[in-house]
């Protein structure tokens, strides 16, 4: 390497540094299998049996969503519980939710879902979600005089565990198995 060369490397990587200062914390030290995702959910309320809400998902984590109001806290919150599906087919396992509505008007069948309010935390799943973690946030609107539901939903970070070796190998995915046994430090390329 040339002096000039070195220098042009070094002034590079400064400005890449001095750019990290202006980025959100969360990006600056996302980790290494951090995804984020975003996308809008609607749901018809009540579409299975009454009690459980049905309806597509756009965005990253496209496919369809059921969610379950399982009962209401003294404080108002709802305890929920969602079932996802991917258009990859593949299941999205989350925790029970909480639900903090606020009511935007005076009829208390039409629910506000601020940013903050409502969060599933990932638990795993099958497919490329197996071994997921992270969580899902919302925001949207219900109206439940009509049984309708719009959500945006949006996570900072959702990661998942790499596969084992084992695992890697029965994928036939040459690129999985040379990043992953690079990462690993079994293997330099």
């Amino acid at each position: 390497m040339t002096p000039k060369t070195i220098h042009r490397v070094i002034g590079m990587a400064g400005a890449a540094f001095a750019l990290l200062g202006f980025a959100p914390n969360h990006l600056a030290f996302a980790e290494p299998n951090c995804v984020p995702v975003g996308g809008a959910l609607m749901t018809n309320v009540g579409a299975i049996a009454g009690v459980t809400n049905l309806g597509p998902v756009s965005g990253d984590l496209s496919g369809s969503v059921a969610a379950t109001i399982l009962g209401q806290n003294s404080d108002g919150s709802f305890n929920v519980q969602h079932y996802w599906v991917t258009s990859g087919a593949e299941t999205i396992k989350l925790r029970v939710a909480v639900l903090s509505p606020t009511y935007p008007t005076s009829d208390r069948n039409i629910v506000a879902v601020p940013w903050g309010h409502y969060r599933s935390d990932i638990a795993g799943g099958t497919g490329k979600f197996k071994g997921a973690t992270g969580f899902i946030d919302y925001f949207g609107m219900a109206d439940f005089n009509q049984n309708t539901l719009v959500l945006r939903y949006a996570a900072s970070c959702v990661t998942r565990i790499e596969p084992t070796a084992t695992e890697w190998l029965a994928t036939g995915d040459d690129q999985t198995i040379r990043r992953s046994f690079v990462a690993s430090g079994e293997v330099e390329i």
